[in-house]
């Protein structure tokens, strides 16, 4: 395991554990398994009695623990130990615990988002819910917790004593490789709408140079969005943003009532900046807020862990920060970046004034990806019964072709092919096929005449293993 000592001298001992294993290396079948496992190890050092903590996000899992060197070496030893084997047997009452903390790996504004990106790949898969915490078995811990929590994978950051004793006895295994979705590319500046009330952007930005160029563009739209959002028309509390890779989302929640102007508060920074730059001032701010970060940490550790982890999640590495180039930077360098990353960005707003968008220069998109027209296949029309009484039913048809199944709804012609399904689930009513290009195209016999052949070939040809019920969780919020 890689080990990175702090210098500060102090009698204590803190220690932050870091695996480069996150919600994105999940499946929409196991969605929600590393924080099952995170929880679960957890509960094997609740009693300690040191400040412990963990958290999950996108791209890593952390445990954190702050003590004397005895107990702290205690609480690695315990950990490892747990994730080499996890205790699976509270696996259903972790399960319910899980459930009513309603975390998110990503703001649900950004998950969104990365979902359109996506699909129900990698960071898309933020946003959906899959068989939920009651659906994963022990099986699914045990392989995500030998395949990803191998010392391969893992940095140990150390500030103190170093515990004597430790044996740090985790799965033994070589460190994972992995495959990220590209993720879907739209034509042209696209914007996509839902009901969470707020607005953001999703950027893809080039890579860190020695002068951070893109982070500090970030920083200045952030900051104007920010003084907008919040200090200046007063609609915001919350302006933030998330970080995967190469996707920068920048997001501001909006209280009832202010969703069109938070979006056009949005739209109007990003396209002002792409075309104008920032001022003086805002990037002067944006260089300072680097300058202070770099001042307050250790610079050859941090940047020794951020090479790291970039090597463990198979990213280029970074150029070192260069704070004298970062000086030099001049507005038109940032408006740059901006106007680079217009082409692929995507706006969100709330559904009923996404339409802001169109004013900046913003194509309307669906959150999934459609096709020009029906495949030709078996057709399988709605009964009398559902065009009777369901006006919406009149213009579903849904096509069994020879490479998947089609579905014709409002919003176009949404396509899963049989190798690219993601998973299956079944409800009370439809089964629903979840396709990894974000389509979800329900197979409900009630509805469709003689789609019970349709459900059939579903069956033949996908893995049995990807389909699953739906959470009891889910189904309760959804009753009540």
């Amino acid at each position: 395991m890689r080990l990175l000592r702090h210098r500060d001298p102090q009698d204590h001992t803190d220690v932050t554990l870091t695996f480069a294993v996150g919600a994105r290396d999940e499946t929409l079948r196991t969605v929600g398994v590393a924080h099952a496992v995170e929880h679960l190890v957890m509960s094997t050092v609740r009693q300690l009695p040191i400040q412990v903590e963990a958290e999950v996000d996108l791209m890593t899992t952390t445990f954190a623990a702050s003590g004397s060197p005895a107990r702290v070496g205690e609480f690695l030893n315990r950990l490892c130990a747990a994730l080499a084997d996890p205790p699976v047997d509270r696996l259903a009452v972790e399960a319910g615990v899980l459930a009513a903390e309603d975390g998110w790996a990503a703001h649900p504004i950004a998950a969104f988002l990365l979902f359109v990106r996506y699909g129900a790949a990698g960071p898309g898969l933020a946003w959906l819910e899959g068989a939920g915490y009651d659906g994963l078995t022990a099986e699914h811990v045990t392989s995500f917790a030998r395949k990803w929590f191998v010392p391969g994978n893992a940095v140990l950051q150390v500030s103190g004593p170093l515990p004597d004793g430790l044996e740090l006895k985790l799965p033994q295994g070589p460190a994972p490789t992995r495959e990220y979705p590209r993720g879907r590319l739209l034509d042209g500046p696209s914007a996509v709408g839902y009901g969470i009330p707020g607005a953001a952007v999703l950027l893809t930005v080039p890579p860190g140079d020695a002068a951070r160029v893109p982070r500090l563009a970030m920083s200045v739209l952030e900051n104007r969005i920010e003084e907008q959002c919040r200090h200046v028309a007063g609609h915001s509390y919350v302006v933030d943003s998330q970080v995967v890779g190469r996707d920068f989302v920048i997001f501001a929640e909006a209280r009832e009532g202010t969703e069109e102007p938070v979006a056009q508060a949005v739209a109007a920074a990003l396209t002002d900046l792409a075309a104008h730059g920032p001022s003086e001032e805002e990037l002067a701010l944006a260089v300072a807020r680097l300058e202070e970060d770099l001042a307050t940490t250790d610079r050859e550790l941090a940047s020794a862990f951020g090479a790291t982890m970039h090597q463990l999640m198979g990213d280029p590495p970074l150029a070192p920060i260069d704070l004298a180039l970062a000086k030099q930077v001049h507005p038109t360098d940032i408006a740059a970046v901006l106007r680079d990353a217009l082409p692929s960005a995507i706006g969100y707003a709330e559904q009923e004034v996404v339409d802001v968008w169109k004013a900046h220069g913003f194509r309307p998109e669906t959150h999934c990806r459609v096709i020009p027209e029906l495949p030709a296949g078996k057709v399988y029309k709605p009964s009398l019964a559902a065009r009777t009484f369901f006006k919406d039913a009149r213009s579903l048809v849904l096509v069994q072709t020879e490479q998947g199944l089609a579905l014709r709804d409002e919003d176009g012609v949404h396509e899963i092919r049989w190798q690219d399904v993601a998973g299956v689930m079944r409800t009370d009513n439809p089964t629903v096929v979840l396709g990894i290009n974000g389509c979800a195209i329900p197979v409900d016999p009630h509805l469709f005449r003689g789609s019970g052949a349709a459900l059939d070939e579903l069956a033949r040809r996908t893995d049995a293993g990807l389909w699953f019920d739906e959470s009891a969780f889910t189904r309760d919020q959804d009753d009540h």
